[in-house]
């Protein structure tokens, strides 16, 4: 595996505004929506392009929901989403899937399907002039050149969630949502994905990203979205937002901040019970 191939964002053309800038993403008062009723208090939130949004919360506070929601993949929603002045809920699904792409937590595919199909599947639904190209350069960024031969029944967890990353990274989109993206890897497969989400920011994508883990929470986005199991929705730097109080308030477990040498924050439980 090349070491430099995980590093590369995407190359194909970001959507952008009238001076030839990437363009933001705003949700208005958006919540998922289940039986009628709203998942959280209404969001309001800019991301801009480059940004990286954690969307973080216990399990059962409506982190994978919020994110099917956004990308109108099954759950209803209150409130829009819209993307450089385009409200996205209004959107057929080819002009959408050219402008947001879903790494969801179920990673199912039909088990017979190449892996090099599945990441096709994201190549020609998005906007990469180069299908082709943007097949072979996901499979090279995720690490997993070697598996384009294999089919996806025959693959363990963490290669299935690799191929299904690598076939949104081929989808080549604006907007990157994911959940959970690290959940069924190896510590030098997170590093990776940590790797390629910073690629991404830098390549002027807006990513959110679905995550348990607060470490990594702290050192790769550029803010957070903090859900709650009564619908509260805490907003604000990944530092402010993770303070231990809130931590404590919305996990029920007591944390201490760490700084390494290197400047990496790392959150972990504290002695107290």
């Amino acid at each position: 595996m090349r070491r430099d191939a995980r590093l590369r964002g995407t190359r194909g053309p970001v959507p952008q505004g009238n001076h030839g800038q990437p363009v933001p993403a705003r949700l208005r008062g958006f919540a998922a929506v289940r039986g009628g009723t709203p998942l959280s208090e209404p969001i309001t939130l800019d991301l801009a392009p480059g940004s990286v949004l954690g969307l973080l919360g216990p399990n059962g506070a409506g982190k994978s929901s919020l994110l099917s929601a956004l990308a109108r993949t099954g759950v209803a929603h209150r409130g829009s989403f819209a993307h450089g002045g385009v409200d996205l809920g209004g959107l057929g699904h080819r002009p959408r899937a050219r402008r947001i792409a879903l790494l969801p937590q179920d990673l199912a595919a039909p088990p017979e399907l190449l892996v090099s199909e599945l990441v096709g599947v994201g190549a020609l639904a998005g906007t990469a002039p180069d299908p082709a190209r943007a097949i072979t350069g996901a499979l090279e960024r995720c690490g997993i050149a070697e598996l384009a031969g294999r089919r996806f029944g025959t693959l363990s967890g963490g290669q299935k969630q690799l191929a299904q990353l690598a076939r949104v990274l081929a989808q080549d989109t604006a907007i990157v949502l994911l959940d959970e993206p690290t959940a069924a890897l190896d510590l030098g497969h997170q590093r990776a994905v940590e790797r390629i989400i910073n690629a991404l920011a830098a390549d002027g994508r807006i990513v959110v990203a679905a995550l348990h883990d607060l470490t990594l929470a702290l050192n790769v986005t550029t803010s957070a979205l903090l859900l709650d199991r009564r619908g509260g929705a805490h907003t604000g730097p990944p530092g402010t937002v993770l303070r231990p109080d809130l931590v404590h308030d919305v996990y029920g477990v007591h944390t201490e901040l760490h700084t390494t040498p290197g400047g990496r924050r790392i959150l972990v439980p504290a002695d107290t019970p």
